[in-house]
């Protein structure tokens, strides 16, 4: 074997060359994300500001909460 061939178990994958299910499970992942985190700042939003109060949070710290849920 030459310093130029590989063996398979040698391979690197390049990441380009993912394969498309991978691909497409990283949209709907990312989409099912996205929705999760639209409904809960909804869910949030739809609160009335005494009940907002009441958890310790103002509209405007809405979005930035919502971030931290769902942060890796």
């Amino acid at each position: 074997m030459s310093a130029h061939e590989h063996s398979p178990t040698q391979v690197r994958q390049d990441p380009m060359l993912r394969s498309p299910r991978v691909t497409v499970a990283g949209f709907f992942l990312r989409a099912l994300q996205r929705r999760q985190r639209r409904r809960a700042a909804a869910a949030l939003h739809n609160l009335d500001d005494r009940l907002l109060e009441d958890i310790g949070i103002t509209r405007n710290d809405i979005p930035r909460i919502v971030e931290r849920l769902f942060r890796p």
